[in-house]
């Protein structure tokens, strides 16, 4: 393994790909067969099938989009002179491209549960974690956090988180490793009233538990934040063999009572005061900072301390000071940040797309993190085989070129070569096709209007059509207010 797509392929493999083409094949026929989503279909009303090849350029379409952004999807295939020289139109033809993501589809219709939340995408989900844990072993520390996925969809697995950077979206629970921000395993949350069981202990153990169940008893330090800490996990999980450590909030249960009253004991105190209590194998120590961090840990001692560096103000001047930290808090902010280093490199140049389906947001977003967890086992293959000369990399070789060469790799593109052809010439007729003068005809069945609907994006239904061949039966307006007919066959429509 040598090149970039071949670790891609571990993730999106080659049953993955499949499997895509079969279900979004079945999906598109029976929608087309219905009536629906006839505008995608062929000049006759039938579907083209989806192919293994057309799957594989459409995810490096939607890579090339994170990488190259002008604003709409149109422009990517525009003729106009600013984007003279895009490569869209080298990968799919923009036409196709719609059609795909309009009728895509990654499980199977027929196994599809009515009222399941998660029934249009969960078993492609599954299938991908299911690689992210087989094919890495996490280092020691690793790390439970949530991420957001943008989304402002409409359904009922929106969530809305008011401190994060992402406040709308699809909620995920993250297990990462710390060291590089691999995403080791991950579940979609789709809300406490939606027929998942939540334990007495509550959520955030539930969610702890099922994230850590394959990494327990081999010697794993876990950080996790306030919202999944409490005694009773720290000690369930030290009981199998893994150490925890996470800040916690005084309002727990289980919190030591002789530590509950943290703001009356902090006031008064400097920067590096400190105090714990221990209740076997669990320490909760307090320490002042700008304001009392509590924490509680089942590996570190309060004994360890290393020095910290903090920013004062006296008198209106700003000035450093040093001072004493428990070395369990430094240990903390090192490598809790497993989930949010993660979710920095997934955010560069990701795929994600504006769209109506949310789970579609979510296969966008899969999309990435098999690019960046493919990106950190590729580098990882290249330390491991420094003298491999097909692995050679310049120095500053970064993701963002790790994603264009997946992109040339999926299409079969050289590095180097001149833009795709912009004539404005219609192709020669084929010999079994006739041509014949444009006709507006009037039909019985009424469709939107092509022009105002690549224009505003408003469907607005028409009867009037062009019967030329060349036309492919699409609808227009035609009256004495509105003539989107000879609009849309005027040498500028055409050529945009």
């Amino acid at each position: 393994m040598t090149k970039a797509v071949d670790f891609f392929y571990l993730f999106f493999t080659v049953d993955m790909i499949n499997n895509i083409c079969t279900h979004t094949n079945s999906h598109a026929l029976e929608h087309i067969f219905e009536g629906r989503y006839q505008c995608y279909a062929q000049a006759d009303g039938s579907w083209l099938d989806v192919t293994p090849d057309e799957i594989k350029r459409l995810i490096a379409l939607l890579i090339y989009f994170g990488l190259v952004k002008v604003g709409t999807v149109d422009k990517y295939w525009s003729r106009r002179t600013l984007y003279h020289g895009l490569w869209a139109r080298a990968i799919m033809s923009r036409a196709r491209f719609k059609a795909i993501m309009a009728l895509l589809h990654v499980v199977d219709p027929g196994t599809e549960t009515p009222g399941d939340k998660l029934r249009q995408i969960e078993s492609f989900v599954d299938y991908f974690k299911s690689r992210c844990r087989i094919l890495y072993q996490p280092r020691q520390n690793i790390a439970i956090d949530e991420r957001m996925v943008k989304s402002r969809h409409q359904s009922g697995i929106r969530q809305y988180i008011k401190g994060k950077p992402t406040k709308w979206g699809i909620k995920l629970w993250v297990l990462a490793d710390s060291s590089n921000g691999y995403t080791i395993d991950f579940n979609i949350y789709i809300g406490r009233a939606a027929g998942r069981h939540v334990s007495a202990n509550g959520l955030g153990y539930d969610v702890v538990m099922r994230l850590m169940q394959p990494y327990l008893r081999q010697g794993y330090h876990l950080f996790v934040d306030n919202f999944y800490s409490s005694v009773t996990l720290f000690k369930d999980l030290f009981a199998q063999g893994t150490a925890t450590t996470g800040t916690i909030l005084e309002t727990r249960r289980d919190f030591p009572t002789g530590l509950k009253n943290s703001r009356r004991w902090a006031k008064g105190k400097e920067r590096g005061a400190m105090r714990w209590e221990r209740d076997p194998p669990c320490l909760a120590l307090q320490w002042v900072d700008n304001k009392v961090v509590s924490l509680l840990t089942t590996i570190d001692n309060a004994n360890d301390k290393v020095l910290a560096n903090r920013r004062s103000k006296t008198d209106g001047v700003w000035s450093t000071k040093v001072v004493s930290q428990p070395k369990t808090i430094s240990n903390y902010n090192k490598y809790m940040n497993g989930v949010d280093r993660s979710d920095q490199i997934l955010a560069t140049n990701n795929v994600s797309r504006k769209c109506m389906k949310w789970w579609k947001t979510l296969f966008f977003h899969l999309i990435d993190i098999a690019v960046v967890n493919s990106f950190i086992l590729f580098k990882e293959h290249q330390a491991k085989n420094p003298d491999d000369e097909a692995l050679r990399r310049r120095a500053d070789y970064s993701q963002a070129d790790f994603r264009e060469e997946i992109v040339r790799q999926l299409c079969n593109l050289s590095e180097y070569d001149v833009p795709p052809g912009y004539t404005t010439k219609r192709p020669a007729p084929r010999p079994d096709e006739f041509e014949t003068v444009h006709i507006p005809e009037i039909s019985d069945a009424r469709r939107r209007c092509v022009v105002c609907y690549r224009e505003r994006r408003v469907e607005l239904k028409v009867s009037s059509y062009c019967s030329a061949p060349q036309c492919k039966g699409k609808f227009m307006h035609l009256t004495k207010e509105k003539n989107c007919f000879k609009e849309f066959h005027s040498k500028e429509y055409q050529c945009s």
